[in-house]
């Protein structure tokens, strides 16, 4: 740059440096793309003069494009009005000059193609060079190929081309550190601020931490070791449409490399990266107030929180300051639901007492058979096994340039099935492991105790909260939420448990009960096959099971009473308000009418639905007459 200073001295010109690493001026992404194009466009907008100077090292580093092209450009930069000239031989062009001296013309046209075969030249070099190592290291032989692309910079790159990359001394810890924030569901913003403050200027280079730096590394599949290689990379169909005459559009084939295990794998094993792809998505359950806190809820993200009426997911919302949880097809008027809310803090109450009596209960440990996991862990492994040869298969393809686009789509779909196996397969693994050691769950109790002090779940912006996440994700499989006439129903069913724990209103607010069921899924709720399936069964054997519910019903009542009156006032709970199980109701007598062969019910006072309201007219009652006449029963559940 000392020469250009020392030119713009000597013209009496203002120096403006433009520097555009990376961007190829052998494919012309430079005149389209980069800082020549914002260049070329600010002269073309009149935002710089075009009586300006151009200074460049040489005619090269304008662009190494074919010949005709190169000179398409170079004259289209004279016919905006600039100056260019060459620092290596303080050549001056303009429009002029070109036009009187045709011979600076041939000259130019001698360097640009010069330049472009010494690029194509190298080009090939380097692919050749790429392909080399590429069969080196898939014979499992050591390599580092480092004429394409950029290594992460947490991996140490110094060693020759034959010598494998390596944890890099100073940035692998902080590498792993960050996965591990992330792993605990804090975002970009959060890990950037945590690292600015911890090792201040301490990214590569003695630069700050950067945010899209961050979020490009919690998807790169080299946290597995994985590393891609594309040569010939073709632009996407958008930049495809942008593309001009100043860009060569490459007719070689594109070829990509996939080559597992290159790096050190920062993750402890796919599973964990699969699990960092969910924090992202699972962020749903973070949102921020108007004060800019941010609130963590407990169930909704976790894909177990479902709506009673439609049989979808709810997701949460902050209303007042207070967490509410919502059925998201009702929120869209989705499935005939309507957008129906529930307030958080109720679910969340029944679902640690749900926890804790799960944890209580040795039956649930000890009667589950893990033969039938480690049969279902076999038959998942070996679908993986299967997947892995189609994907396989298709990068192989991939490679050779087979229907390349169609290729991509369906190894993008096979990576997708693979990558829920692998979920499945990890989920198995962890439960069998829960079921076959015992004492963990006394450790686990304890632990978890402290977790959910009730300042915990009354704080909703506590950190412990994701922590408390986990546990209910692995524990719990299916929460749902109803509301009929008014009164909340809570269902809970835990992994490995065919019993469903249920916490509902009952008679009138505000009283509530505590029922235990056995599990049936939305599927099996069939009123008339479940009348056949009584029938094929036979009173003895209903008999049976109606003695065995019992029989469960008093022991988890005992386990609930014990859990509510001496395990969770240690840890700061209030007793439930069962005044939550009855919202925007007045607490007025509920009773059962049977009108017209069919049955409804209807409170004695207060606001009726539109469909109650509507037979109460069609009868020409008054409410009182219409309950005198058409009542069944005194009231619901009495």
């Amino acid at each position: 740059m000392s020469s250009a200073r020392d030119f713009a001295r000597e013209k009496g010109l203002k120096l403006v440096e433009i520097i555009d690493p990376g961007v190829s001026a052998y494919r012309g992404k430079n005149a389209n793309e980069g800082k020549l194009a914002d260049f070329i466009s600010a002269v073309e907008g009149g935002v710089i003069d075009r009586d300006s100077w151009l200074y460049v090292e040489n005619l090269d580093r304008i662009t190494r494009q074919s010949p005709t092209k190169a000179q398409t450009l170079f004259i289209r930069l004279l016919d905006l009005g600039l100056t260019v000239v060459t620092g290596m031989d303080r050549r001056i062009y303009t429009l002029q000059s070109v036009n009187d001296n045709a011979t600076e013309l041939m000259v130019s046209l001698l360097l640009f193609s010069r330049s472009h075969e010494e690029s194509k030249t190298k080009a090939n070099r380097t692919k050749g060079n790429v392909e080399a190592l590429v069969k080196r290291f898939r014979d499992g032989l050591p390599v580092n190929i480092k004429s394409v692309g950029k290594h992460p910079w947490w991996i140490d790159e110094s060693g020759s081309q034959y010598e494998a990359v390596k944890k890099h001394e100073q940035y692998w810890p902080i590498a792993r550190e960050i996965i591990d924030l992330f792993m605990a569901g804090h975002g970009a913003y959060k890990v950037k601020r945590y690292l600015d403050d911890k090792y201040p200027k301490g990214f590569v280079g003695g630069g700050e931490w950067d945010y899209q730096m961050l979020i490009r590394m919690r998807k790169n599949r080299a946290l597995i070791g994985e590393r891609t290689i594309v040569l010939n990379k073709k632009p996407s169909k958008k930049k495809q449409a942008n593309q001009d005459i100043w860009s060569d559009k490459s007719t070689e084939p594109e070829t990509i490399y996939v080559l597992k295990g290159y790096y050190p794998s920062l993750c402890t094993d796919e599973v964990e990266f699969i699990k960092l792809q969910e924090v992202r998505s699972k962020n749903a359950y973070h949102s921020k107030d108007s004060t800019g806190t941010v609130n963590i809820k407990l169930l909704s993200g976790i894909g177990i929180l479902r709506c009673g009426r439609c049989g979808g997911t709810m997701n949460s919302f902050m209303n007042k300051g207070k967490p509410r949880y919502i059925c998201t097809n009702g929120r869209h008027l989705q499935k005939n639901c309507t957008g129906w809310s529930v307030n958080a803090m109720l679910i969340d109450h029944c679902t640690i007492i749900s926890l804790i009596i799960g944890y209580m209960d040795t039956d649930r440990k000890t009667g589950f058979d893990t033969e039938v996991i480690t049969k279902q862990i076999e038959i998942l492994n070996d679908k993986l096994i299967e997947l892995d040869k189609s994907i396989a298969n298709i990068t192989l393809a991939i490679e050779k340039g087979f229907q390349l686009e169609q290729m991509i789509n369906k190894g993008i779909e096979l990576q997708q099935e693979r990558e829920k196996l692998i979920k499945d397969i990890d989920r198995l693994v962890q439960r069998k492991a829960i079921y076959e050691n015992k004492g963990s769950f006394e450790i686990a109790m304890f632990d978890f105790l402290e977790m959910i002090q009730w300042n915990v779940m009354i704080d909703t912006s506590n950190e412990i909260r994701n922590k408390i996440r986990s546990v209910i994700d692995r524990i719990i499989e299916e929460v749902t939420i109803d509301k009929v006439d008014g009164c909340i129903s809570v269902r809970i069913k835990l992994i490995g448990n065919d019993v469903v724990f249920v916490f509902a209103g009952e008679n009138r607010k505000p009283n509530w009960k505590f029922d235990v069921e056995y599990y049936t899924s939305s599927i099996d709720k069939n009123t008339e096959s479940d009348l056949d399936i009584r029938n094929a069964l036979g009173t003895d054997v209903l008999n049976k099971i109606f003695e065995q519910l019992d029989t469960l019903r008093g022991k988890f009542l005992k386990l609930l009473k014990h859990v509510m009156d001496e395990i969770l006032p240690v840890v700061g709970y209030p007793a439930i308000d069962g005044k939550m199980f009855w919202p925007n109701t007045s607490g007025n007598e509920r009773v059962v009418v049977n009108y017209k062969g069919e049955r409804h019910t209807l409170v004695v006072k207060g606001t009726l639905p539109t469909n109650i309201a509507a037979l109460i007219k069609d009868s020409g009652l008054k409410r009182k007459e219409f309950i005198e006449v058409y009542r069944v029963k005194k009231m619901l559940n009495e």
